[in-house]
């Protein structure tokens, strides 16, 4: 999933709101903190974006039709199998 900047950023700031308010995490620093979560989520997505790339391309190649139920399940199957590899 692609995200801009601004709407990581948004993110980034709910959740550490949500971490302060439900008193989840004492932040040190709180801008450290918030680039600590903006990182991460960048990182994530890339990982999400790699892997989507990866499973259409395996799809494409065995001439799957997008979006039949065959492709989809296929997709859901390659891309949990593709995350399993990378630990997430």
């Amino acid at each position: 999933m692609i995200l801009s900047e601004a709407r990581i950023s948004h993110l980034a700031h709910l959740i550490f709101d949500r971490l302060w308010r439900d008193d989840l995490v004492d932040f040190a620093n709180d801008a450290d903190a918030l680039r600590t979560i903006k990182e991460t989520m960048a990182k994530v997505l890339a990982v999400d974006e790699e892997v989507d790339g990866l499973v259409r391309d395996t799809l494409s190649r065995q001439k799957k039709v997008p979006g039949s139920s065959e492709w989809k399940i296929l997709y859901e199957k390659y891309f949990r199998e593709e995350m399993a590899k990378r630990k997430w």
